[in-house]
């Protein structure tokens, strides 16, 4: 049915192509995922122009969701970042997006394998869940914080990077604290970077939470992690964490 959209819009961002950008960012992401070459800038002028000559008047909001969601099943990274701008930019801020009827298929496009790497993972996150769990408030937030018990890597990592736009706010502190107990103790290092992340951006606003959660979790923090969970710290309480962190660990 979306075929021809899907299309059209590769068709405009392969024109902006640019082997020197593929090569730069495949190399950033280690070659974990395939890009095209385009420039972010010209990725947000295609989208907002493809939606005006094609899409608008085409499609019901709807139905624009679901063309949005389908671009995440394209190969290029190019294709999932202009779905999530579609999202983000021209869907949530007309109100078709709708925690209740599409969190359900934002949780297919990490388990179906259509988010499988840190960039589409967190780049979704802070753009479209995050903005959603701040906007709908309770109703959203409970429903992603869910997440933390994926097997799904992805998943499982976006059920806390989705709060970083929230982490001002005191009354998600109790779904972070639960969520960053259970993904901390994943192996995965992107599983960790997660918990280091949200920590990082709440020690903002409320450092004894960071430092609570940090202290009772320390075993299984990894160098990486606690570093980012606490850069905001002084550099007696980076020293202090530090020596807490090789006391719990010995090996690392």
């Amino acid at each position: 049915m979306y075929s021809n959209h899907r299309i059209s819009l590769l068709e405009l961002l392969q024109e902006k192509s640019d082997l020197k950008a593929k090569s730069w960012w495949e190399g950033y992401v280690k070659e974990s995922a395939p890009f095209l070459g385009v420039k972010m800038a010209d990725i947000r002028t295609i989208v907002h122009q493809w939606h005006k000559d094609h899409i608008s008047g085409d499609l019901e909001p709807g139905k624009q969701v679901d063309l949005a969601l389908l671009l995440f099943e394209g190969q290029y990274t190019e294709e999932k970042l202009a779905g999530t701008l579609f999202l983000q930019e021209i869907l949530l801020p007309m109100g078709a997006v709708k925690c209740s009827k599409d969190v359900q298929r934002f949780a297919d496009l990490f388990t179906n394998g259509f988010i499988y790497d840190w960039n589409i993972c967190d780049w979704f996150c802070v753009k479209v869940l995050g903005p959603l769990i701040i906007r709908e408030e309770a109703s959203c937030a409970n429903r992603i914080f869910a997440w933390h018990e994926a097997e799904n890597l992805w998943q499982a990592r976006a059920s806390l990077v989705a709060f970083v736009p929230a982490a001002e706010k005191a009354e998600y502190y109790p779904l972070i604290e639960i969520g960053c107990q259970r993904v901390i103790n994943r192996g995965e290092r992107f599983a960790k970077t997660a918990v280091g992340w949200i920590l990082r951006d709440i020690s903002k606003h409320d450092p004894a939470f960071v430092e609570r959660v940090v202290i009772e979790n320390i075993s299984h923090f990894s160098v990486e992690s606690l570093k980012n969970a606490t850069k905001y710290f002084s550099k007696e309480e980076k020293k202090y964490f530090r020596n807490m962190l090789r006391e719990a660990q010995p090996n690392l």
